[in-house]
């Protein structure tokens, strides 16, 4: 499918909080941070970072074709090729006469560099490659809007900000003083009588330092005008009917990402219904637990079981810590950073590092805050963790265990622990006496349980 314009926005990342998407969804974009292109292509240091199927690739392939459509220089280059051969050899003909011109020349150019993870999956250095860069574009890095992308599971943080920083420094124009005329002492005098509230002569204005200067951040998920755009444009025969099963079905988190949505709409054109939620979660989890490109190194270094038994012990295990982050692979064990985030290496310890990260890698997981990262979806992680549960009591572990996860006395009330709530539900589905203790405690929240088999389920997770 050729690409849609679905005019994305993204949202600066830090490693002191998750951004609020629902800020800018409410108040607009301008309100909440967020960057369209148009104001992320007058800045000059960018890295992206996103998980798979955000369609970032597809996003820097577009702005390429895009800028040099209305005549500026843009260069899309893939990071494995250019730690490898450099720029020119990295580039077609046509391209690499056209970076020829623009290094003789004085106008700005855009550089998109993709996927730092695929070059380390390949064995290609991140540092070779820029250092190839910044040495074959000489002094024209002082004019390049440089641009990086890389999932959020392969950015090693500090370690991979200090590459880029030691390479692509902060763009700066020069600072040029005025040149006095004979007899006119103004240069020297100016500058004592000056207000403070007035620019100097030469000086970047705050908000141009705003735009030389590193920033990171990751695509917003799709509106709802997003995702019946791509839908119309995946051939969705009848698109209200298609946005109206979707609400009806509670599958608005399954429409966040492009891949995703294209998902749906392929379960939509061969099946024409969707089928319930349990069905189309198991249907998502089994998608996203699927590396898409079949050409990854990592494809062969973990088994589709092997992920999904990886998948329902990182679920289990963030439920019953009651988090819902993990480390990301390659971070620093920074104290801030790590606050609340649980380490996947503590959770799988039998596992090897390569199958961890192939697993973390999976379109499963999503950033959370800067060196975070979670599940794609809360839903996801509470089924994948009843799931879990499961398993355990079909290996005969005793009912009086489980019994004693999930149930709990508080001040003389027989409850359902609250944490587990959700899971004791799909357990419900699943086992009559897990039903009945669950009828006997608190028994609205068996209609969850009723919700997620029901073709229809209610709209609102509290009726």
């Amino acid at each position: 499918m050729n690409f849609i314009n679905l005019d994305r926005y993204f949202v600066p990342l830090t490693k002191d909080q998750e951004p609020n998407l629902d800020i800018g969804r409410f108040w607009g974009h301008r309100v909440s941070g967020w960057l369209g292109w148009d104001e992320l292509r007058r800045r000059r240091r960018v890295i992206l970072l996103a998980e798979a199927a955000s369609g970032k690739t597809e996003e820097f392939r577009n702005q390429c074709d895009a800028l040099k459509a209305a005549g500026s220089p843009a260069f899309f280059l893939r990071i494995e090729e250019l730690a490898e051969q450099g720029i020119e050899a990295a580039l077609d003909n046509e391209s690499a006469k056209l970076l020829d011109t623009w290094l003789a020349g004085s106008g700005e150019g855009w550089f998109f560099l993709d996927s730092v993870d695929e070059a380390r999956l390949n064995r290609k250095s991140f540092d070779t490659a820029l250092r190839r860069f910044a040495k074959d574009i000489g002094t024209g890095l002082e004019r390049a809007h440089v641009y990086v992308s890389c999932r959020v599971t392969d950015w090693k943080g500090a370690e991979d900000r200090s590459t880029y920083m030691r390479y692509l420094p902060a763009w700066k124009k020069p600072v040029i003083a005025p040149v006095a005329k004979p007899e006119d002492y103004s240069a020297l005098l100016d500058p004592l009588f000056e207000k403070e509230s007035s620019p100097r002569a030469g000086k970047p204005d705050e908000s141009e330092n705003r735009l030389n200067e590193l920033v990171v951040v990751q695509l917003v998920p799709l509106s709802a005008d997003q995702y019946r755009a791509l839908a119309t444009a995946a051939g969705v025969a009848d698109v209200g009917q298609f946005v109206e099963a979707i609400t009806k079905h509670g599958l608005a988190a399954l429409t966040e990402r492009p891949g995703d949505l294209l998902d749906l709409a392929d379960y939509w054109k061969s099946h024409g219904k969707f089928g319930s939620f349990a069905e189309m979660l198991e249907h998502s989890i089994a998608r996203k637990l699927t590396e898409r490109d079949p050409h990854r190194p990592d494809n062969e270094t973990i088994s589709p079981e092997d992920a999904r038994e990886g998948a329902e012990r990182l679920a289990a295990t963030l439920t019953l810590g009651k988090s819902f982050t993990l480390r990301a692979p390659g971070h620093d064990p920074d104290p801030s950073l790590a606050a609340g985030a649980l380490d996947p290496t503590d959770i799988l310890p039998d596992w090897t590092d390569a199958r961890r990260n192939a697993l973390l890698r999976r379109g499963i997981f999503a950033p959370a805050t800067y060196g975070r990262i979670r599940f794609h979806h809360r839903s996801t992680q509470e089924y994948l963790a009843a799931m879990w549960l499961d398993r355990l009591i079909r290996n005969s572990c005793p009912r009086t265990e489980i019994f004693q996860v999930l149930f709990a006395e508080r001040y003389g009330i027989k409850t359902v622990v609250p944490s587990l709530r959700a899971e004791a539900a799909w357990l419900s589905l699943w086992h009559p006496d897990i039903r009945d203790e669950v009828i006997r405690r608190e028994p609205r929240f068996l209609l969850m349980a009723i919700r997620a088999r029901s073709q229809f389920p209610c709209e609102n997770s509290s009726c």
